[in-house]
Protein backbone atom coordinates (compact mmCIF):
# COMPACT_ATOMS: atom_id res chain seq x y z
CA UNK A 1 0.00 0.00 0.00
CA UNK A 2 2.78 2.36 0.96
CA UNK A 3 4.55 1.83 -2.13
CA UNK A 4 1.30 2.39 -4.39
CA UNK A 5 1.04 5.81 -2.56
CA UNK A 6 4.87 6.29 -3.03
CA UNK A 7 4.42 5.38 -6.97
CA UNK A 8 1.60 7.55 -7.18
CA UNK A 9 3.17 10.55 -5.50
CA UNK A 10 5.97 10.05 -7.41
CA UNK A 11 4.18 10.15 -10.95
CA UNK A 12 2.20 13.54 -9.63
CA UNK A 13 5.77 15.12 -9.14
CA UNK A 14 6.96 14.26 -12.59
CA UNK A 15 3.32 15.90 -13.98
CA UNK A 16 3.59 18.82 -12.54
CA UNK A 17 7.45 19.38 -13.30
CA UNK A 18 6.79 18.35 -17.17
CA UNK A 19 3.37 20.38 -17.33
CA UNK A 20 3.29 23.05 -19.58
CA UNK A 21 1.68 26.44 -18.45
CA UNK A 22 -0.15 29.01 -21.28
CA UNK A 23 1.65 32.21 -20.72
CA UNK A 24 -0.22 35.42 -22.24
CA UNK A 25 2.21 36.82 -24.73
CA UNK A 26 2.75 40.19 -23.34
CA UNK A 27 3.56 43.09 -26.31
CA UNK A 28 5.53 45.78 -25.08
CA UNK A 29 3.81 49.09 -25.56
CA UNK A 30 5.12 51.06 -28.12
CA UNK A 31 6.59 54.22 -26.93
CA UNK A 32 4.69 57.22 -28.73
CA UNK A 33 6.98 59.48 -30.70
CA UNK A 34 5.99 63.43 -30.96
CA UNK A 35 6.33 65.03 -34.45
CA UNK A 36 9.45 66.25 -35.90
CA UNK A 37 9.96 70.66 -35.17
CA UNK A 38 9.37 72.68 -38.25
CA UNK A 39 12.08 75.41 -39.66
CA UNK A 40 10.79 78.86 -39.71
CA UNK A 41 10.72 80.68 -43.11
CA UNK A 42 8.99 84.52 -42.80
CA UNK A 43 8.94 86.78 -41.73
CA UNK A 44 12.80 86.47 -40.60
CA UNK A 45 13.82 86.82 -37.21
CA UNK A 46 14.67 90.16 -35.68
CA UNK A 47 13.42 92.13 -39.04
CA UNK A 48 11.04 94.75 -40.09
CA UNK A 49 7.74 93.06 -42.04
CA UNK A 50 6.67 96.08 -44.83
CA UNK A 51 3.12 95.71 -45.28
CA UNK A 52 1.51 98.54 -47.28
CA UNK A 53 -0.30 101.56 -44.92
CA UNK A 54 -3.06 100.35 -43.18
CA UNK A 55 -2.80 101.17 -39.91
CA UNK A 56 -5.43 99.38 -37.83
CA UNK A 57 -4.67 95.62 -39.17
CA UNK A 58 -2.90 93.87 -42.02
CA UNK A 59 -2.67 90.20 -43.33
CA UNK A 60 0.47 88.91 -42.67
CA UNK A 61 1.79 85.40 -44.07
CA UNK A 62 3.65 82.68 -42.03
CA UNK A 63 5.68 80.25 -43.80
CA UNK A 64 7.71 77.28 -42.43
CA UNK A 65 8.73 74.10 -43.84
CA UNK A 66 6.48 71.42 -43.45
CA UNK A 67 7.65 68.06 -41.91
CA UNK A 68 5.99 64.46 -43.04
CA UNK A 69 5.98 63.58 -38.78
CA UNK A 70 2.99 66.58 -38.23
CA UNK A 71 -0.89 66.34 -39.64
CA UNK A 72 -1.52 70.00 -38.83
CA UNK A 73 0.30 72.85 -36.72
CA UNK A 74 -0.64 75.52 -33.99
CA UNK A 75 0.84 78.76 -35.10
CA UNK A 76 1.45 81.14 -31.52
CA UNK A 77 2.18 84.75 -32.33
CA UNK A 78 2.62 86.74 -28.96
CA UNK A 79 2.18 90.23 -29.34
CA UNK A 80 5.41 91.78 -27.37
CA UNK A 81 3.50 94.88 -26.22
CA UNK A 82 0.43 93.12 -24.26
CA UNK A 83 2.08 89.69 -23.63
CA UNK A 84 -1.08 88.43 -24.92
CA UNK A 85 -0.43 85.02 -27.12
CA UNK A 86 -3.25 83.61 -29.80
CA UNK A 87 -3.04 80.60 -30.97
CA UNK A 88 -4.43 79.30 -34.29
CA UNK A 89 -4.47 75.81 -35.82
CA UNK A 90 -3.43 75.09 -39.88
CA UNK A 91 -3.17 71.76 -41.74
CA UNK A 92 -0.03 73.07 -43.49
CA UNK A 93 2.29 76.42 -44.27
CA UNK A 94 1.87 79.16 -45.74
CA UNK A 95 -0.75 80.62 -42.63
CA UNK A 96 -2.02 84.38 -43.14
CA UNK A 97 -3.01 86.10 -39.98
CA UNK A 98 -4.05 89.53 -39.63
CA UNK A 99 -2.14 91.57 -37.02
CA UNK A 100 -2.22 94.95 -35.84
CA UNK A 101 0.55 97.21 -37.48
CA UNK A 102 3.24 99.12 -34.83
CA UNK A 103 3.80 96.09 -33.20
CA UNK A 104 6.60 94.10 -32.40
CA UNK A 105 5.50 90.21 -32.32
CA UNK A 106 6.87 86.53 -31.40
CA UNK A 107 6.24 83.78 -33.20
CA UNK A 108 6.54 79.95 -33.08
CA UNK A 109 5.15 76.33 -35.04
CA UNK A 110 4.07 73.71 -33.15
CA UNK A 111 3.93 70.33 -34.97
CA UNK A 112 0.94 67.78 -34.03
CA UNK A 113 0.05 64.76 -35.01
CA UNK A 114 -3.08 62.42 -35.12
CA UNK A 115 -0.59 59.19 -33.89
CA UNK A 116 0.58 60.90 -30.84
CA UNK A 117 -0.66 63.27 -27.86
CA UNK A 118 3.18 64.68 -28.09
CA UNK A 119 3.89 67.67 -29.88
CA UNK A 120 7.06 69.78 -30.28
CA UNK A 121 7.69 73.48 -30.90
CA UNK A 122 9.96 75.39 -33.44
CA UNK A 123 11.87 77.79 -32.55
CA UNK A 124 10.42 81.12 -31.83
CA UNK A 125 11.58 84.22 -33.85
CA UNK A 126 10.46 87.98 -33.68
CA UNK A 127 9.69 90.44 -36.10
CA UNK A 128 8.39 94.21 -36.59
CA UNK A 129 5.25 94.68 -38.65
CA UNK A 130 5.46 98.23 -39.81
CA UNK A 131 2.60 101.01 -39.63
CA UNK A 132 2.29 103.72 -42.05
CA UNK A 133 5.01 106.00 -42.36
CA UNK A 134 7.18 104.46 -40.25
CA UNK A 135 10.97 104.62 -40.43
CA UNK A 136 12.42 103.96 -37.11
CA UNK A 137 11.43 100.79 -34.86
CA UNK A 138 11.80 100.54 -31.04
CA UNK A 139 13.82 97.31 -30.40
CA UNK A 140 12.17 93.93 -29.39
CA UNK A 141 11.67 93.57 -25.70
CA UNK A 142 14.83 91.59 -24.37
CA UNK A 143 14.14 87.78 -24.21
CA UNK A 144 15.53 86.68 -20.18
CA UNK A 145 17.31 83.63 -21.00
CA UNK A 146 18.73 83.07 -17.52
CA UNK A 147 17.13 82.48 -14.76
CA UNK A 148 14.58 81.02 -16.91
CA UNK A 149 11.03 81.89 -15.17
CA UNK A 150 9.98 79.90 -11.77
CA UNK A 151 13.10 78.38 -11.81
CA UNK A 152 14.83 77.50 -8.65
CA UNK A 153 18.67 78.47 -8.72
CA UNK A 154 21.89 78.00 -6.23
CA UNK A 155 23.80 81.17 -5.90
CA UNK A 156 27.42 81.58 -6.33
CA UNK A 157 29.40 83.41 -3.73
CA UNK A 158 25.97 85.14 -2.98
CA UNK A 159 25.25 86.06 -6.28
CA UNK A 160 23.24 85.26 -9.52
CA UNK A 161 23.95 86.25 -12.85
CA UNK A 162 21.26 87.19 -14.76
CA UNK A 163 21.66 86.47 -18.46
CA UNK A 164 19.29 88.20 -21.67
CA UNK A 165 19.51 89.04 -25.49
CA UNK A 166 18.67 91.77 -27.41
CA UNK A 167 17.86 93.01 -30.87
CA UNK A 168 16.79 95.64 -32.85
CA UNK A 169 15.06 96.09 -36.10
CA UNK A 170 17.27 98.93 -37.39
CA UNK A 171 20.39 98.40 -36.12
CA UNK A 172 20.81 94.48 -34.71
CA UNK A 173 22.38 94.80 -31.02
CA UNK A 174 25.36 96.81 -31.62
CA UNK A 175 23.74 100.40 -30.20
CA UNK A 176 21.09 98.67 -27.06
CA UNK A 177 21.82 99.83 -23.82
CA UNK A 178 20.01 98.40 -20.74
CA UNK A 179 18.40 99.10 -17.34
CA UNK A 180 17.48 95.91 -15.39
CA UNK A 181 15.30 96.17 -12.54
CA UNK A 182 14.86 93.54 -9.84
CA UNK A 183 13.13 93.06 -6.41
CA UNK A 184 11.34 90.39 -4.42
CA UNK A 185 8.19 92.69 -4.64
CA UNK A 186 6.66 92.20 -8.37
CA UNK A 187 4.25 95.36 -8.28
CA UNK A 188 8.04 97.57 -7.44
CA UNK A 189 9.40 95.72 -10.58
CA UNK A 190 6.46 95.99 -13.12
CA UNK A 191 5.68 99.79 -11.72
CA UNK A 192 9.37 100.76 -11.99
CA UNK A 193 9.63 101.81 -8.53
CA UNK A 194 13.31 100.45 -7.95
CA UNK A 195 16.09 101.75 -9.08
CA UNK A 196 17.30 100.38 -12.62
CA UNK A 197 21.01 99.34 -12.79
CA UNK A 198 22.37 100.15 -16.49
CA UNK A 199 24.23 98.66 -18.53
CA UNK A 200 25.74 98.09 -21.73
CA UNK A 201 26.17 94.11 -21.95
CA UNK A 202 23.61 91.58 -22.01
CA UNK A 203 23.96 90.23 -18.57
CA UNK A 204 24.58 91.51 -14.88
CA UNK A 205 25.33 89.42 -11.30
CA UNK A 206 23.03 90.38 -8.70
CA UNK A 207 23.45 89.66 -4.90
CA UNK A 208 20.77 87.91 -3.26
CA UNK A 209 19.56 85.80 -0.41
CA UNK A 210 18.76 82.08 0.04
CA UNK A 211 15.49 80.74 -0.18
CA UNK A 212 14.16 84.69 -1.52
CA UNK A 213 12.55 84.90 -4.51
CA UNK A 214 13.20 87.92 -6.68
CA UNK A 215 11.32 89.15 -9.75
CA UNK A 216 13.29 90.84 -12.57
CA UNK A 217 12.46 92.69 -16.03
CA UNK A 218 14.99 94.21 -18.73
CA UNK A 219 14.28 97.69 -20.25
CA UNK A 220 16.30 98.06 -23.82
CA UNK A 221 17.31 101.13 -25.46
CA UNK A 222 18.15 102.46 -28.63
CA UNK A 223 20.51 104.76 -30.16
CA UNK A 224 17.59 106.93 -31.11
CA UNK A 225 16.47 107.01 -27.38
CA UNK A 226 13.37 104.30 -28.42
CA UNK A 227 12.47 101.39 -25.49
CA UNK A 228 11.33 98.19 -24.97
CA UNK A 229 10.01 96.22 -21.40
CA UNK A 230 10.69 93.01 -21.50
CA UNK A 231 8.35 90.05 -19.46
CA UNK A 232 8.69 89.68 -15.55
CA UNK A 233 10.63 86.53 -14.25
CA UNK A 234 10.76 85.46 -11.43
CA UNK A 235 13.09 82.83 -9.87
CA UNK A 236 14.13 81.56 -6.25
CA UNK A 237 17.29 80.98 -4.25
CA UNK A 238 18.26 77.70 -2.82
Amino acid sequence: MRNNLRILLMALFVWACNAKTDEPMVTPAVPEKAPDAVELSKPANNTVCLLGTNTSGNEVQFTWAPVASATSYDLKITNLITNFTETKSFPTSPANVTLITGVAYEWQVISKSNKSALTTGSAKWKFYLSGAGQSSYAPFPASLTFPASGQQVTATAGQVKLTWSGSDPDSGNSFLSYEVFVDTDIAKVKNREVTAQKIKTESLSIPVKSAATYYWMVKTTDETASSSYSAIYGFRVN
